[in-house]
């Protein structure tokens, strides 16, 4: 509240008459305001007052004539017309003053004029002569009562300055009614007069409320309509946000800078033009959201973020745009006002995101997931219409030697290039997709013929085996490719799957770099696959499976942190076969359980011995995780090893929460509860990561090799592996990345944050003979330990 300067009487009036008026709740500012409101009104009625006075001052000096007593009376109402005099004048300098430019003195110095102008007032009633003439007192109360109108009118918004006038004015009336007992009616005229003051002072106060309220809500609007007029001038000055606005025609009639910005077109250009039309000029034909955005505008609807995909100033970019219709207080429409905003960069990353997650990252060919949902497409056209279609399984040859005596960024740079030979041959409407490592798909969902699929076949085949030059040195691998034709070969996806794997066996086992349809006397490669499921079942009873440890290094000091187990199978005859010949065999059989659990019991009896602070992983296949009691595995593993949950680290990839994640959320959280951490493997490799982060609440995630090795020349790869760290930390979760071959990787690597590294550039995965001579280099305090051990076993012995 501003309050008048000074204490005593006018700070305890003011505080009460801001209680009544309702006034004292107002911040500062929009007191002083107010108070400048309730002056200006004040002066605004200034001549009215004067107007009174002259008036009552003549009837009152008229009534006086003659007697001794009108000098005085002449000379009280002299100093009461001076005084509303000044009065007006001080009012015209109030006019032209702010409401910051107004002293604090002046709303005091108005209070005590009233007061002094109702106190000369009353000395003027109570020097009438005849005062117990009924004609000179009815006319004084008169006059009083219209004193007493014309100053509530005056000064009702100020009601401490209309207290201070009145109060004086009708004791002075009252004084010349009472002063001689001349009968009832006097006491009547003075009861009447008390009671139309009361009126009026209450009238004064309720009016004074009303005021108050309606100048501080008005100021209040004010100040927010300031807020509001800056952020829009901000707002229409952005470049990526803009404003527009039609009239009831549909023509542009306000255009911000942004928009002009964004168009290319100067402001001149776009006023008056049809807004449907210039949208129509800049949108592909056809497109259904314009459409729908032309419809709502023709139905004079409110649209809400209409994206819309523009050809702006030569540039193909994305606009969002919000519209709703404007009608004025009696409900005429007035055209159309909204924003609009630039959101091209939105759009482009959700098509990388898109592209990340329907394409195979390296190739960028169609992922596994895409491929299945396209050739579930094919069936349903199939079964629907009759339509037939072709599935062409496509395994590289020899390109795990490639892999192997090159290395893994060789055998990716490899993998590219073959990718665009099969862009480069299948037609429009054919789908290609890398289902993974060096295994591809081709959906051929057109009508076609044997013929038309055999020659694709062989000019695959002829194209592929065709010398490639990488790193300057010349490359050479084949193809082989399995065919078969639906609905020939099968109606439903998992057959054809199966039959173009059983014809992709034929191929290779036909000499490779061929193509083979599938026929039903391939039943004997089945029988081939059986025999050698057979041979992996005695595999486990004769002990020929074994693990290795591939070390995983801190990012900072490159210490090694842990390890994990990658399993071989030692075979008689064949020797060391990699776990992708024969996983997928015994992931078609229960022999997936046997051998995942032997993994994890094996590596847990091997972790036990290592350094405290080191732990191992251990991938888990999705079917093995299915099929097992795999909280019970590794808890009975933990048991019989005696190694501590907190070592053990159980991967698994983003594949096995595809089907049933409800319950392989509620499996991973059983591992959880026993102090087992949980790792998602191959990150970023097609499927939905993000939504699986949101499921289950990792602990670490570990980056797909292959974004690691195209993060060497791709811009893209290693904007997204900074984007993975970056959500990582927000995330609180570890982030490992796998196939790290280079310095340079490794430095990256750490540069962003990654917190473990592992690939060839820190060591191959180690038997269990050369993993105690790592340790004994790599862990500091390792040698003298197992000097100590040895020690005690030779003290064992001697004893």
């Amino acid at each position: 509240m501003i309050r008048i300067p000074g204490s005593g009487l006018f700070s305890v009036v003011n505080r009460f008459v801001d209680r009544a008026i309702g006034a004292d709740g107002l911040s500062p500012l929009v007191r002083q305001k107010l108070l400048h409101q309730q002056l200006r009104s004040v002066a605004e009625m200034t001549p009215a007052m004067l107007a009174a006075s002259v008036a009552v001052a003549a009837v009152f000096l008229m009534l006086s004539w003659g007697s001794p007593r009108f000098i005085w009376v002449a000379v009280a109402v002299g100093v009461i017309v001076a005084m509303q005099l000044h009065s007006v004048y001080l009012a015209f300098r109030h006019a032209q003053a702010t409401a910051h430019s107004v002293p604090n003195t002046t709303g005091r110095r108005t209070i005590i004029y009233a007061l002094l102008l109702g106190v000369a007032w009353a000395l003027v009633l109570n020097l009438l002569p005849s005062a117990d003439s009924a004609t000179i007192r009815g006319a004084a109360v008169i006059g009083a009562g219209g004193l007493a109108c014309v100053a509530m009118m005056a000064l009702v918004n100020y009601p401490q300055a209309l207290a201070a006038f009145i109060i004086p004015l009708i004791d002075g009336a009252l004084g010349l009614v009472t002063a001689f007992d001349n009968g009832p009616e006097f006491w009547a005229q003075g009861a009447l007069l008390l009671i139309f003051i009361f009126i009026l002072v209450t009238i004064s106060f309720y009016h004074a409320s009303a005021f108050v309220a309606h100048r501080a809500s008005e100021t209040l609007v004010e100040e927010k309509g300031e807020i509001i007029g800056l952020l829009l001038r901000e707002f229409e000055q952005s470049i990526s946000d803009w404003i527009w606005g039609t009239d009831a025609d549909g023509a542009i009639n306000r255009v911000s800078a942004g928009l002009t910005a964004a168009t290319g077109v100067p402001e001149d250009a776009l006023m008056g033009a049809d807004f449907v039309h210039f949208l129509r000029c800049i949108t592909p034909p056809g497109d259904p959201m314009f459409a729908h955005l032309e419809a709502d505008i023709a139905n004079r609807e409110t649209f809400q973020d209409v994206n819309l995909l523009v050809v702006a100033d030569g540039t193909e970019c994305w606009w969002s745009l919000t519209g709703k219709p404007a009608f004025d207080e009696v409900g005429t429409y007035l055209g159309y006002i909204g924003t609009g905003s630039d959101i091209t960069e939105r759009k482009l990353a959700e098509r990388r995101i898109t592209m990340l997650a329907h394409h195979d990252s390296m190739t960028g060919l169609l992922n596994r997931t895409k491929f299945t949902e396209n050739l579930n497409s094919c069936v349903a056209r199939l079964e629907r219409y009759g339509t037939p279609f072709a599935l062409m399984f496509l395994d590289l040859d020899h390109f795990k030697s490639v892999n192997d005596s090159r290395g893994h960024m060789t055998g990716d740079k490899l993998l590219v290039q073959v990718s665009r030979r099969i862009a480069n041959v299948v037609r429009d409407a054919d789908m290609a997709a890398r289902l993974g490592g060096d295994e591809f798909a081709l959906l051929l969902p057109s009508e076609c013929e044997v013929a038309d699929v055999v020659a694709l076949a062989e000019r695959l085949i002829h194209d592929i085996k065709q010398p490639y030059v990488i790193d300057d040195e010349q490359v050479n691998v084949g193809v082989s490719i399995g065919i078969a034709m639906a609905p020939l070969n099968g109606t439903r996806p998992d057959q054809i799957l199966r039959n173009a794997d059983l014809a992709l066996y034929r191929a290779k086992a036909d000499g490779r770099s061929i193509y083979r349809l599938f026929e039903s006397e391939m039943d004997s490669e089945a029988r081939e696959r059986r025999l050698l499921e057979g041979d992996l079942r005695e595999a486990i009873g004769n002990d020929e499976l074994v693990l290795y440890y591939q070390p995983l290094v801190s990012a900072h000091d490159e210490k090694p942190v842990g390890f994990e187990a990658l399993i071989r199978w030692n075979h008689p005859i064949r020797g060391l076969v990699a776990p992708a010949e024969f996983i997928p065999i015994a992931e078609h059989s229960n022999l997936i359980v046997d051998i995942g659990d032997w993994t994890i019991f094996e590596a847990c009896k091997a972790a036990v011995t290592w350094p405290e602070h080191l732990t191992v992983a251990v991938n888990l296949s999705a079917k093995h995780f299915r099929r097992s009691d795999i909280s019970q595995v590794v808890q009975r593993a933990l048991a019989v090893s005696g190694l501590a949950p907190e070592r053990l680290e159980i991967e698994i990839t983003e594949g096995l929460l595809m089907e049933n994640p409800e319950q392989v959320v509620e499996k991973l959280a059983e591992i959880r509860a026993l102090g087992v951490s949980i790792a998602m493997d191959d990150f970023g490799t097609g499927y939905s990561s993000l939504s699986y982060l949101q499921k289950f609440s990792f602990d670490k995630i570990k980056i797909d090799r292959s974004f690691v090795h195209a993060s060497s020349d791709n811009e893209v790869s290693r904007d997204i592996l900074k984007a993975i760290a970056s959500l990582g930390k927000t995330l609180k979760l570890k982030i490992t990345a796998e196939g790290v071959e280079t310095r340079e990787q490794a430095d990256f690597l750490a540069g962003i944050a990654c917190n473990q590294l592992q690939g060839f550039l820190f060591s191959r995965p180690l038997d269990s003979i050369d993993l105690p001579l790592y340790l004994l280099k790599n862990v500091p305090g390792r040698a003298a330990e197992v000097k100590a051990e040895a020690e005690r076993a030779l003290g064992r012995l001697a004893s």
